[in-house]
């Protein structure tokens, strides 16, 4: 069992509504300077998400019980497929996909996002699904 998100990379979002990704091309020994360009980046997306609700920027953690900030992220809205999460998967789900595991919200949010970009005449490819090792936490900016 793992996290399930829908939707995009994070590096894919950027690159086609023209924000900065210079936290992409961050080495691993400087955290701090990938930390504060990851937050530049996400000052100028996270308005841009407010319109569609549950869609937001997730970090896809590989270990439990770890937030490493150097790790995929991802676009795109939280679901767990299948019905009521069991106790023993609570740390292996998107923590919102406990309450609401297929939110048709967030499901309405993702198709509106794609077709207005694409009214804007910017193409992104289809949302895909994406997978993680434990759990996925939105990123919050004053992290």
């Amino acid at each position: 069992m793992a996290s399930i998100t829908y939707g995009w990379d994070l590096e894919i979002i950027l690159r086609a509504l023209d924000i900065s990704n210079k936290f992409s091309e961050v080495t691993t020994d400087s955290i701090e300077e990938h930390r504060y360009e990851l937050h530049q980046s996400l000052e100028i997306l996270s308005p841009k998400l407010e319109a569609y609700p549950g869609l937001d920027v997730w970090l896809m953690c590989m270990q439990d019980s770890e937030l490493d900030l150097m790790e995929s992220k991802m676009v795109g809205i939280s679901s767990m497929i299948g019905g009521y999460v069991p106790e023993l998967f609570w740390s292996l789900a998107p923590n919102v996909a406990i309450d609401d595991s297929l939110s048709s919200v967030g499901f309405e949010s993702i198709i509106r996002f794609y077709q207005e970009t694409k009214a804007q005449g910017i193409d992104l490819p289809a949302p895909t699904i994406h997978f993680s090792g434990w759990h996925a936490e939105k990123i919050i900016l004053n992290t």
